[in-house]
C-alpha cells in the first residue's frame, strides 16, 4: 500500500510534506489540550504550555485586550509578570502585528513596527517571538514566546508552528456570552471584584477536582498552580516542580499524581537528597541478591513499584552526577536494571522532579546533566514562597490551627488582624513548614476563647528566635523610614535586585509592602526597579570594555545568578548594538536615568566594533 510520501520521491518535497505532517501533528495535540477549557486562564496556561513544547522555548506570555489599547498579562509560565502588568499598545503596533502575524522581536522590522514596546516586550517579559491573536474586531490578545532552551534561534518553521497557535488561541479565546470575565466585567485583578472572582474560580475548580481542596489558599498564586496542576495532570510529560524549602512542592506533587489517569496507581517517593550516594542507586533501581555486601535478597526498587503511577524524585538537584546518567537511560528508554542484573525490566513511570536549587546554574557549573535538565523540564511548576503570597496568612493558619488544636477542644479559632499585620513583617524562610511550626506552638499559648492576639504571637516568637529582635518592632508595627547606605540609587536599586536573584516582581512587591508599613524605599515600581538596574548594567559593560560574560558576574555577583542576568546584559548589548545613531539611542533607552545617558555613546561604539 503506498503512503503519502511515495508520491514524492523528491528528497525535498519528502522532507516539506514531513514537516507540514508535523505541524498538523503539533496542532491537533494543542487542540485536544483545550477540550473542556473554558476559563480563559486555563486556556491561556494550556495554550503556552503546548507551545513551550513544540517551540522548545524557555517560557510564554499571554496578554489579552484590557481596554481600547491596554493588554494585560492574562498568564505567564515563569510567574515573573505581575497578575496586574498592563502593556500600552498603540495602534500603528497593533496594525503591524496583524499585518505580520508571528514575528521575530529581534531586527529592525520589529523595531520600526513596535517602537518603544519592542523593548518594554523583551525587557519585562523576556519574549523573543510574538504573534498576533485577532477576530473581527481586531487584535484581541498577543502570545509571546522567550528564548529557546538549547539556545539556537527561531527559524521560519517555528514561526509557521506560532501563526498556528495563534490561531487556536483565538478560537479557544471566544468565551461564550453570560460567561463574566474581568474583561467583560470591566474588573482589574486590583479591584475589589478579583478577589471575590479569584475565590469563586478556586471554589469551582476544587468543586470540580476535590483534589484540590488540600492546596490551601485563595490568592492569585493558589489559582495559578491549581489551574497548572490540571493542565499537567492530563499530560504524560514528566514535570519539574520548583520552589523554596518548605512551600508544599509534596503537596502539588501529590495532587498532580491525584488528578491524572494514574491515580489509581502508586505514588512513590524517593529523597534524593537524604539517601546515602552508596545506596540511591539500589534505592530506584533495585537489587538481585549478592550484588554488594548486605544484599541478601532480591529487592525491588522505587522505579518498579512505582509502575503504571507516579515516582517523585524530592530534591533531585543532590542526585550524585553518575546516577543522572543512569536516570537519564530510563527516561528515555522506559526500562531500568536492577543493581547486579543484567535484564531489563520495562516500566511504566510519570516522573515528576522537585528542587529548591537553580538547575540552570548548576547545569552552568557541571553538577547537573543539561540532557537530563531539558528531559525532566518539559512541564515546569513553580511554587511561590510564603513571602509572595501574604493574603493566604490567614487561611492557612486558621487551618493549621484547627487540625493542630483538636486536643484543646477548641472549635473556632480567631486571629487578631495585629496578629497577620505583625507576621507579614517576616520573610518566612522556612515558609510552611516555619508556619506550621509556629501555629502548633499557638495552640498551646492561645487562650481558652480560641483567639491568636499579638502578644501570644510575641511570647512564641520569643522562644522560638532567642536574643533576635522582633520583625516587627517590638510589637509596634510604627512606620521607620528606609535608609539608603548608598550614594547612588542604582547601587541601592543592585543590592536589592541580588536580594530578590534578580526577580523585579518580588522586589517591587517587597518594597510594596515596606511602603504599606509606614517606610519610605526611594522607589518600590517594578519599572523604575528596570530603568536603574539597566543603567547599572551599561555601567558594568562600560567597565569590562564590552564583556558581557564579566558584566554579569560583576551585576550578579554571585556565580549561581549569573544566568538571571546574563540575558539582560545581552538584548541591553544588542539594542546597543542595533541604534544606529544618538537620536535611535535616546528612543531605545528613553526612560534610562539621567546619571547613565552618557554611557550610551561610548559603549555603543565599543559594541559595534567588537
Amino acid at each position: 500500500m503506498k503512503t503519502p510520501f511515495d508520491a514524492h520521491p523528491d528528497a525535498s518535497a519528502r522532507a516539506d510534506l514531513e514537516r507540514r505532517l508535523a505541524e498538523v501533528t503539533a496542532h491537533y495535540e494543542v487542540a485536544r489540550s483545550l477540550l473542556g477549557a473554558t476559563e480563559p486562564d486555563v486556556i491561556a496556561s494550556r495554550l503556552l504550555h503546548s507551545g513551550l513544547g513544540i517551540l522548545g522555548a524557555r517560557s510564554g506570555v499571554l496578554l489579552i485586550a484590557d481596554g481600547r489599547d491596554r493588554f494585560r498579562v492574562l498568564f505567564d509560565t515563569q510567574q515573573c509578570a505581575a497578575d496586574d502588568l498592563a502593556f500600552r499598545v498603540p495602534e500603528s503596533a497593533r496594525e503591524w502585528m496583524l499585518e505580520q502575524s508571528a514575528f521575530p522581536l529581534a531586527g529592525a522590522a520589529a523595531a520600526r513596527g513596535l517602537g518603544e514596546l519592542r523593548n518594554t516586550l523583551r525587557d519585562d517579559l523576556e519574549a523573543e517571538i510574538g504573534a498576533a491573536v485577532s477576530d473581527a474586531s481586531g487584535l484581541t490578545a498577543i502570545l509571546l514566546f522567550g528564548r529557546t532552551l538549547l539556545g539556537y534561534p527561531y527559524d521560519d518553521a517555528a514561526l509557521a508552528l506560532l501563526d498556528g497557535l495563534a490561531g487556536l488561541a483565538a478560537l479557544a479565546l471566544k468565551i461564550p456570552s453570560g460567561h463574566a470575565t474581568a474583561r467583560d466585567t470591566g474588573a482589574r485583578p486590583g479591584d475589589d471584584a478579583a478577589p471575590r472572582q479569584r475565590a469563586h474560580s478556586l471554589a469551582a475548580l476544587r468543586e470540580r477536582h476535590p483534589v484540590l481542596a488540600g492546596m490551601m489558599g485563595e490568592s492569585a498564586a493558589v489559582l495559578e498552580t491549581a489551574q497548572d496542576l490540571i493542565t499537567a495532570s492530563h499530560t504524560r510529560f514528566p514535570v519539574l516542580i520548583t520552589g523554596e524549602s518548605g512551600v508544599g512542592k509534596e503537596v502539588a506533587a501529590q495532587a498532580l499524581h491525584r488528578l491524572s489517569d494514574r491515580a489509581s496507581g502508586p505514588f512513590q517517593v524517593v529523597d534524593c537528597g537524604s539517601i546515602p550516594r552508596e545506596l540511591i542507586e539500589s534505592e530506584l533501581f533495585g537489587h538481585v541478591r549478592g550484588a554488594f555486601t548486605g544484599a541478601h535478597k532480591d529487592r525491588r526498587g522505587a522505579f518498579e513499584m512505582a509502575h503504571r503511577g507516579t515516582l517523585f524524585l524530592d530534591e533531585i538537584g543532590d542526585m550524585p552526577l553518575q546516577l543522572q546518567t543512569r536516570l537519564l537511560r530510563v527516561v528515555q528508554e522506559g526500562s531500568i536494571r536492577r543493581v547486579g542484573d543484567e535484564t531489563a525490566i520495562e516500566v511504566d513511570v510519570r516522573i515528576v522532579a522537585a528542587t529548591h536549587r537553580d538547575l540552570k546554574a548548576a547545569v552552568l557549573e557541571k553538577r547537573f546533566r543539561e540532557d537530563l535538565y531539558y528531559r525532566l523540564n518539559v512541564f515546569a511548576l513553580q511554587i511561590p514562597p510564603l513571602r509572595e503570597r501574604f493574603e493566604d496568612l490567614r487561611p492557612l493558619m486558621l487551618h493549621f490551627l484547627k487540625s493542630q488544636g483538636r486536643e484543646r477542644g477548641i472549635r473556632e479559632w480567631q486571629i487578631e488582624p495585629e496578629v497577620i499585620a505583625a507576621l507579614q513583617c517576616h520573610r518566612f524562610p522556612g515558609n510552611l513548614r516555619e508556619l506550621v511550626n509556629l501555629c502548633a506552638t499557638l495552640t498551646v499559648r492561645a487562650g481558652e476563647d480560641g483567639v491568636i492576639r499579638l502578644d501570644n504571637l510575641e511570647q512564641v516568637w520569643r522562644r522560638q528566635h532567642a536574643g533576635e529582635p522582633l520583625p516587627w518592632q517590638g510589637g509596634k508595627l510604627a512606620a521607620k523610614p528606609a535608609r539608603v547606605h548608598h550614594a547612588r540609587i542604582g547601587a541601592w536599586v543592585l543590592e536589592r535586585s541580588r536580594a530578590a536573584r534578580f526577580n523585579l516582581i518580588d522586589a517591587a512587591r517587597d518594597l510594596q509592602r515596606q511602603r504599606q508599613g509606614g517606610q519610605r524605599p526611594p522607589i518600590s515600581e517594578r519599572s523604575a526597579l528596570t530603568y536603574y538596574l539597566t543603567g547599572e548594567i551599561l555601567r558594568a559593560l562600560t567597565e569590562s570594555a564590552g564583556d558581557e560574560d564579566v558584566a554579569a558576574l560583576s551585576v550578579a555577583l554571585e556565580p549561581d545568578l549569573v544566568p538571571r542576568v546574563a540575558s539582560r546584559v545581552h538584548r541591553v548589548c544588542e539594542a546597543l548594538r542595533e541604534a544606529d545613531g544618538q537620536g535611535s539611542l535616546r528612543r531605545a533607552f528613553g526612560k534610562l536615568p539621567a546619571e547613565y545617558q552618557p554611557l550610551l555613546e561610548p559603549l555603543s561604539r565599543i559594541l559595534t566594533k567588537r
